[in-house]
Formats: C-alpha cells, structure tokens, sequence
C-alpha cells in the first residue's frame, strides 16, 4: 500500500531511500558475492588485489544490481506479497478493520468515535452493525474509502510518516527474501565446495533468516501495519478533534 505517499515521488525522499532502496540493497548483497564467487577468484584478482577492493567491489555491484532491481521488487511486494496478507487492494488492511465492528482491533467506543468524527468531516457514511453482518463487502467498502480521507487530510503527521516507512521497509524486504535466499544458497554452495566453512556457516544462518522472516511474513506485516493504522487514526483525532463540532 502506498500509505499516504505523494504522488510525485523523488528518488531522495526519505520514504525511498527508507522504505524502498535500502531492503532491495540488503536482498542482492547475497545475489552479488554468489556472483563475484562463482565468477572465480581469479577474474577479480586484478580488479581486487585485497580485502578492501573486494568489499568496495560487492557494494558496488550491489548498488547497480539495487537501481535494476527497485521497482521490480516494491512491485513484487505491493500486487503479491501485501495481497496475499491483506487480500486484492489492501481490503483488509487494519486501518480498514479498524473502522468495522467485525474488525476487532481496538474498542467498539473507539471506533464509534472515530467513525463519528470522520462522519461529520467529511460526510461518510457507515453501516450499521446488522447491515454490517447482511453485507460485509459493502461495509469494507464505505471503510477503505472513508481512510482515505483521513489519509489525505492527515498526509505524513508526526509518527504516522515514520510507521509508513517502517511498513514499507519489511514489506519490502520480505518481498527480496527470495532472491536473498537463493543467493546465499548459492554461496553455501561454493564455499562448501572449497571447504571454506566459516563464511559457508554464515551464509546458512542468513539463508535462514530470509526463510523465516517469508514464512512469518503474515505475522510481521499485520504487527507494522497495526502500527501504522494506530498512528494514523490517533493522529487523526487529535490534530482534528474540534473541527466536527463547528
């Protein structure tokens, strides 16, 4: 979800560099020294004659193989990753939820006050809690456009802009654990063969890092968009809160 995000975006927003370029730097970082070693030690000697070059040399790589890899991988964690936790669209995304008697999340008087202040804005309607259960699409619906509101009006708050980037970084990330995986299964793989165990060891335990933080994406996801849905909302009552009563 593109939380509150303006529509012209700039390369050095903090959001970018935050959200977007530096998880797709972390994903391929492994993807390049599988690379640099499979390529062989000798085709680098020349270019990285110590320690140093050969460091400078993966980072560089990685940076390149970063500004390739950007828009694939938010694309990738945007239509795939953050569908498959909160369905097409975000629709059940907390801050949608939040807004329902059926989402749970925080208090029926917390919602009530919310949905009544948001009323009196910006004249959204809401269903009913029996017309709630009769047609819950519906009242999905009314929510996910009523946030939208809240989020215009809000725009990047004071925590609220800082729990957006913190969504979109793991959001992100966990969308380059795949690639991040296979790269350093790659880099097992070679180290294995060379019988170089330490940095083999290594690579194994990021590989399964990568693992697990895929597999627990639904669970990392729904904690930092909570979060964000909490921010906004409470940023929203009180940067707001006179402004239904006139």
């Amino acid at each position: 979800m593109n939380l509150g995000k303006s529509n012209k975006i700039r390369w050095w927003d903090e959001y970018e560099i935050k959200a977007r370029y530096i998880p797709t730097f972390l994903s391929v970082i492994p993807i390049v020294h599988c690379l640099v070693l499979f390529l062989g030690v000798s085709f680098w000697s020349e270019l990285c004659g110590n320690i140093t070059w050969m460091l400078i040399t993966n980072l560089s790589l990685a940076f390149i193989l970063m500004l390739s890899f950007v828009q694939v991988q938010c694309g990738f964690a945007k239509h795939w990753i953050e569908e498959s936790v909160f369905g097409k669209g975000g629709e059940q995304f907390p801050t949608t939820d939040m807004l329902l008697y059926n989402g749970g999340l925080i208090s029926i008087e917390r919602k009530e006050q919310i949905r009544d202040k948001i009323t009196k804005l910006f004249g959204c309607i809401f269903s009913t809690k029996s017309e709630e259960s009769n047609n819950p699409a519906n009242a999905r619906l009314q929510a996910r456009e009523a946030v939208g509101h809240v989020r215009k009006i809000v725009g990047k708050g004071v925590m609220t802009h800082q729990y957006n980037i913190r969504y979109g970084f793991f959001r992100n990330l966990i969308a380059g654990m795949i690639w991040s995986a296979t790269g350093s299964t790659g880099c097992v793989i070679i180290y294995a063969m060379a019988n170089n165990w330490r940095p083999a060891v290594f690579f194994i335990i990021w590989c399964f890092v990568c693992l697990a933080m895929f597999f627990l994406k639904n669970k990392i996801l729904k904690k930092v968009a909570f979060g964000y849905a909490d921010s906004l909302f409470n940023e929203f009552l009180d940067q707001y809160k006179n402004k239904g009563d006139r």
